[in-house]
């Protein structure tokens, strides 16, 4: 839940905010469906994450997830093809397992879920997409 807060609407509220300060007006968006279907009202009943609408908000969280679960696999590769040691790179290992543990209701909403409460497949694309030219920046750049 952290993760959904921490990257979705406190980035939202702050670029909202910063656009009123210098004079450009906002952009309005729906947080979530107002529509209440009763297959939805049984996902919520069971406690299960609704991502069957396209929003704003899931961008950068799919976006973090997906970098998340990228570095935890990277970490596992290095370390089984001995590139470096397990000792010297455990605590990273750490931070990415605990940051894919807690993007799991995600990763099952891009991949496993079946149910109209999947997410859009436009979602990861664009995620995929802005994860490869961070990538395609930052290699330039450095």
């Amino acid at each position: 839940m952290w993760t959904i807060r921490g990257l979705s609407c406190f980035t939202f509220e702050l670029t909202e905010y910063l656009l009123k300060f210098i004079g450009i007006s906002t952009f309005g968006f729906s947080v979530t469906s107002k529509v209440v279907e009763e297959e939805q009202e049984k996902r919520c009943n069971q406690g299960i994450f609704e991502f069957g609408f396209s929003s704003p908000l899931f961008l950068p969280i799919t976006t973090d997830a997906l970098i998340n679960v990228a570095s935890f696999m990277w970490g596992i590769v290095q370390v089984l093809f001995k590139q470096r040691s397990f000792d010297d790179i455990f605590m990273q290992m750490l931070l990415a397992s605990f940051a894919t543990v807690n993007c799991w209701p995600l990763y099952e909403a891009m991949v496993l879920r079946t149910d109209e409460g999947k997410m859009p497949l436009k979602i990861p694309l664009m995620s995929i997409t802005l994860i490869c030219t961070l990538f395609l920046v930052t290699s330039i750049a450095l």
